[in-house]
């Protein structure tokens, strides 16, 4: 393996361990407020209400603006230094900051109309009011993903990945605190709301320290003529669409589920954090060490090692997302049952989550190759690709929603519909850019993928078999037995995968054990 893959790898596991632990608080979170508000309308109205700061977030700090400022301020720096690189910065600090401050204040003044003059079901009213509340969270979180953006670029990747854990205290202490008030939910949800608002402001101030060791400061600096900028204004305007696009298709799922029923926005979002485990401790942070790699191979012009970088994250991320894709669909009552079904939610909660959480976990593999593919886009600086393709999937998905929602499916039929988007997206994307590139490596990702698909088959066949023997053995009246029901057939799939991969030298194992095991001489 090559020092370049071996760094991108060692880069990966770091934001894997960080992201991790971020992802067992955001568990603890979840549970807390399952606990506290289960599937109920109140929730619901939370759920899609923390999606509109959310998609901002990931518009502005993880989208567009970090797919187009990671690529040019890796060039400054290598071109002309770090000075010049930390000036460009700030400039894109100070702009980000004003625009989403004064978005957020119109966006906030809207939702307070609204809800004083439409005469709508209350959840809907309890939607505006708590977007009302959450708005200035998308500022302090753009910033700080900004700021985790430069710090990647940098080489650190433990602080930007840490940084979501102080959101999750905070919304924890918010949904225990609302808990303890003697009002009900619908006022207590906004304790909530503000724990947000106090882990957006924690989670800025972590990235500081980091930022002032190398040597960066922040102080207002206002020029939008800078060159640097209008090189991000020119990328980021397309790529804000293309960003945007699987943004709306998240807010649309929501809104249609709200529309739906009083569950479906809670249900959707409870089997999406399922599905997000895997995705952000694996997937997200492999696309985030790979990212400045191939922004860095462009910035050389460097095609075959652009490549090389993008065969290898899409090997790699198989390699886990594969065997979690059969876990998460055959143990999907289960795991659902041990982590939520407590307090407020209700076995009927469990059944519509595990449900849902079936037809989104087959997109596990086509929701992060979107992660690593989009990025490609953007280090060559062709923006426009993901937007066109975007927007279509964006119709079909909308299209089809509407279709599955009215079935028997319910909300599930959502999933479902974002699930068989998320894949034709994958091919579209595939295929223009083996257009302009020309040979990806395709078909060695292919065999690896085929082999990884028959050991998790294997796995699957272990998992099934030994769930089978502990349900019939254990039932389901206590924690432990359902620790069981579910922790034994994990960990054997686990082994077996581990196991099969090994006898068969799978390189992407290898891979793995050679970045972590494989002792270097220091420099």
């Amino acid at each position: 393996m090559s020092d370049d893959h071996r760094h991108v790898t060692r880069a990966a596991g770091i934001n894997s361990a960080a992201t991790g632990l971020c992802r067992v608080l955001g568990y603890v979170r979840d549970a807390v407020i399952a606990n506290q508000f289960g599937t109920s309308w109140v929730n619901s109205a939370f759920c899609t209400a923390f999606a509109i700061p959310n998609t901002l977030r990931r518009l502005f700090g993880e989208g567009a603006m970090a797919s187009s400022f990671i690529p040019l301020f890796a060039e400054e720096l290598h071109v002309n230094g770090t000075d010049s690189a930390y000036k460009a910065a700030r400039i894109v600090l100070t702009t980000l900051g004003a625009f989403l401050s004064l978005l957020g204040v119109a966006v906030s003044l809207v939702c307070l109309v609204l809800a004083a003059v439409m005469p709508v079901e209350p959840r809907i009213t309890l939607t505006f009011l708590l977007t009302a509340v959450m708005m200035p969270y998308s500022v302090l979180v753009c910033l700080t993903a900004v700021g985790g953006a430069m710090l990647n670029t940098l080489g650190h990747f433990s602080r930007p990945a840490l940084a979501p854990v102080f959101l999750n205290i905070a919304m924890i202490a918010g949904a225990w605190l609302g808990g303890k008030l003697a009002a009900p939910p619908e006022h207590q949800v906004y304790v909530l709301a503000v724990g947000v608002l106090a882990g957006g402001v924690l989670q800025l101030r972590f990235q500081v320290p980091e930022l002032r060791a190398r040597g960066f400061r922040f102080h207002i600096v206002w020029e939008l003529r800078d060159p640097f900028v209008n090189c991000i204004l020119r990328l980021m305007g397309p790529a804000m669409i293309g960003a945007g696009v699987s943004q709306v298709n998240i807010l649309v799922d929501r809104f249609m589920a709200l529309s739906l029923n009083e569950r479906g926005t809670a249900v959707l979002t409870y089997a999406d954090r399922l599905v997000e485990l895997p995705l952000g401790v694996f997937g997200i942070a492999l696309a985030t060490a790979v990212l400045p790699a191939m922004s860095f191979c462009a910035a050389r012009n460097d095609h075959k090692g652009l490549v090389t970088a993008l065969g290898f994250a899409l090997r790699h991320v198989c390699f886990i997302m594969l065997p979690a894709t059969v876990g998460l669909v055959l143990l999907a009552e289960p795991i659902v049952r041990l982590l939520f079904e407590r307090g407020a939610f209700s076995a009927d909660s469990t059944r519509a989550t595990a449900f849902a959480l079936c037809m989104y976990a087959p997109g596990l593999v086509a929701f992060a190759f979107v992660k690593i593919i989009v990025p490609v886009f953007y280090a060559r600086k062709d923006t426009k690709t993901p937007v066109t393709v975007g927007v279509s999937v964006l119709a079909l998905n909308i299209v089809l929603n509407y279709i599955l929602m009215h079935t028997w499916m319910r909300e599930a039929g959502l999933a479902l519909s974002t699930t068989i988007c998320a894949y034709l997206n994958v091919v579209v994307l595939l295929v223009v850019l083996r257009r302009q590139c020309g040979k990806l490596g395709m078909k060695e990702v292919t065999i690896s993928v085929l082999r990884m698909a028959m050991i998790s088959g294997i796995m699957g066949v272990t998992v099934w078999s030994v769930h089978t023997w502990i349900a019939d053995k254990a039932g389901h009246l206590s924690l432990a037995a359902q620790c069981l029901e579910v922790g034994t057939p994990l960990m054997a799939g686990v082994a077996m995968y581990a196991v099969a991969c090994y006898l068969l030298r799978q390189r992407e194992l290898m891979d793995l054990l050679a970045a972590f095991f494989t002792r270097h001489p220091r420099t």
